[in-house]
């Protein structure tokens, strides 16, 4: 056999660089194949019910208030009310009424996660964007840097708090809200398909899209008969929140309120006041 130039040794050694090689590509294969999802709102099949509501806090294990889900009365997001139905008139039009479900969009490149100096919140590649209690300082910057000022702090459990997507059942079982839904205004599947249905939705109706363009694009889709400021909707902007001058200027907004609090905490000791 005629002599190749090769040793044993360096042929072994590029079996496994061929081998590494292999499996590196398997995984950003793996990478490339991940589905994102996202929710789907059609506001106008939407009946107020607010089941959707219920059925978030009993997947999630939150305090259950009746009262809210027995009236049309306004609901705000709290750190055990992560998903509310509110009724919203339209300003051109005081007779036309739509029933809004709102809980967080789940931005692409979510501003509160860009912000938090514990690295405590996260966008999966799936879609869902989560906040790891544990991890949670209470500095409440998510608050602050998010264009719909979703995460709220929940005092008991002394952390931020929002809707997660249930990235705990996805994708073998749809979120609890869409699930209980009992008349097709949620929907839940891959993001491609969820905007191709909700385009066709907006066209029929001549309405506005929420999400598709809103924060960079969200994976939280909303239909509505028209634009958001004519319902009181927060108007986020199309460009992407989560920018390195965004960080500055939200983190030195927190350091200076840090800092008139405890200028004022001071004088207040020096007047006299209760030490």
């Amino acid at each position: 056999m005629a002599d190749s130039g090769v040793t044993r040794r360096q042929f072994l050694g590029g079996l496994a660089a061929a081998s590494a090689a292999v499996t590196i590509g398997d995984v950003d294969a793996a990478d490339a194949a991940v589905t994102r999802y996202a929710k789907l709102v059609d506001t106008t099949k939407c009946i107020g019910c607010k089941r959707c509501m219920s059925a978030c806090k009993r997947w999630n294990k939150l305090k259950l208030d009746r009262s809210e889900e027995l009236t049309d009365r306004e609901t705000t997001l709290s750190g055990h009310t992560w998903v509310v139905v509110n009724l919203k008139r339209d300003i051109r039009n005081n007779e036309d009424l739509t029933y809004i479900h709102w809980a967080c969009q789940h931005c692409d490149r979510p501003a509160c996660a860009g912000v938090c100096p514990a690295s405590a919140i996260e966008k999966y590649p799936e879609g869902p964007v989560v906040v790891n209690e544990k991890k949670c300082v209470g500095c409440r910057y998510c608050y602050q840097a998010c264009p719909y000022k979703i995460p709220r702090f929940d005092f008991e459990k002394r952390a931020t708090r929002k809707c997660t997507m249930c990235y705990d059942r996805i994708p073998k079982i749809k979120p609890a809200c869409v699930a209980a839904c009992p008349v097709q205004a949620l929907d839940f599947g891959r993001r491609t398909d969820m905007l191709i249905k909700a385009k066709l939705k907006v066209e029929a109706i001549n309405g506005y899209l929420l999400g598709e363009h809103e924060a960079g694009g969200t994976d939280m889709l909303t239909v509505l008969k028209t634009r958001p400021e004519d319902l009181g909707l927060t108007v986020a902007p199309k460009k992407i929140v989560n920018q390195p001058s965004d960080k500055v200027r939200i983190s030195f907004s927190g350091f200076a309120g840090a800092a008139v609090l405890a200028g004022a905490l001071y004088l207040y000791a020096r007047s006299g006041g209760d030490r």
